[in-house]
């Protein structure tokens, strides 16, 4: 039955939503036979400082995470707190991706358990509904609990989301597991975000001078197409190269622009290296 299998509903906050972002507090709860029986929060010291943007979404600022535990000893806090449940987020591919890169950065374990996405459901089963955020929701679905933009609270409303969305689908807890897996569809797995080349990408040989510029700290002259229009050539630094799903992208450094940017694969046309 559903309810004899635990839950984890999981937010982070992070410093950005770029790939190059750090994580600055993660928050969980377990649900289990419908209740929350454990929860799990904390801050997290990314190393760097927090940028003034990201400090107006979630409220954390440098002086909060001064003191607070480095990454690698809060993911290990979270890999043990998620044991074998099901994961559960909104907009989990962030979070996802960001957890892909925390772990192998810090060469720690990768979990393996199944994960499903409220704002994928949401759409999925109430596609008339105007907005598919989290405040929406939580204000549609009228969440009984405070806060927002800090882990804790929004894995809180997560969480109440995700079983009001069943209840009004028909779903109980006393319907079997496989009933659930009927309702949510294909689940998405971590391993499915990791930045690691693998060997087929190599066969590419745009990925290969990626890598190439990567390894040699050079530059790319590039020419992108963002749908039907082909820009001009423009010059970039690669940081990293990954997957994400299906797809492949390069984060990098825009001199045009002046930013870091996450550029399809799929879309860059021509690639050059440059000492």
């Amino acid at each position: 039955m559903i309810a004899k299998v635990p839950f984890v509903v999981f937010d982070t906050e992070t410093t950005g939503l770029s790939l190059t972002a750090r994580i600055v507090e993660i928050g969980a709860v377990k649900i289990h036979h419908g209740r929350v029986v454990e929860e799990f929060s904390s801050l997290a010291n990314p190393g760097r400082p927090i940028p003034p943007t990201a400090t107006e979404i979630h409220g954390i600022d440098d002086t909060m995470v001064a003191t607070a535990p480095p990454l690698p000893v809060v993911l290990e806090k979270f890999l043990k707190f998620i044991g074998d449940g099901i994961l559960v987020a909104h907009n989990a591919v962030f979070d996802l991706r960001m957890l892909a890169l925390h772990l192998e950065r810090e060469q720690l374990p990768l979990f393996s358990n199944p994960t499903v996405d409220t704002h994928t459901l949401a759409r999925k089963h109430f596609p008339n509904l105007k907005k598919y955020n989290l405040p929406f929701l939580v204000e549609y679905w009228q969440s009984p609990y405070k806060g927002c933009h800090r882990a804790i609270a929004d894995a809180r409303h997560t969480g109440f989301i995700l079983f009001r969305m069943m209840e009004k689908s028909g779903l109980t807890l006393h319907h079997p597991l496989k009933n659930f897996w009927e309702w949510a569809g294909e689940p998405i797995y971590l391993e499915q975000y990791l930045p690691t080349p693998q060997k087929e990408d190599l066969k590419d040989p745009k990925v290969r001078l990626i890598l190439k510029a990567i390894e040699q700290d050079c530059d790319l002259e590039i020419i992108y197409a963002n749908g039907h229009l082909a820009f001009k050539p423009r010059l970039i630094h690669p940081i990293m190269y990954f997957r994400c799903s299906k797809r492949y992208y390069i984060e990098a450094f825009c001199y045009a622009d002046q930013i870091v940017k996450t550029f399809r694969l799929d879309r860059i046309l021509k690639l050059n290296l440059r000492d």
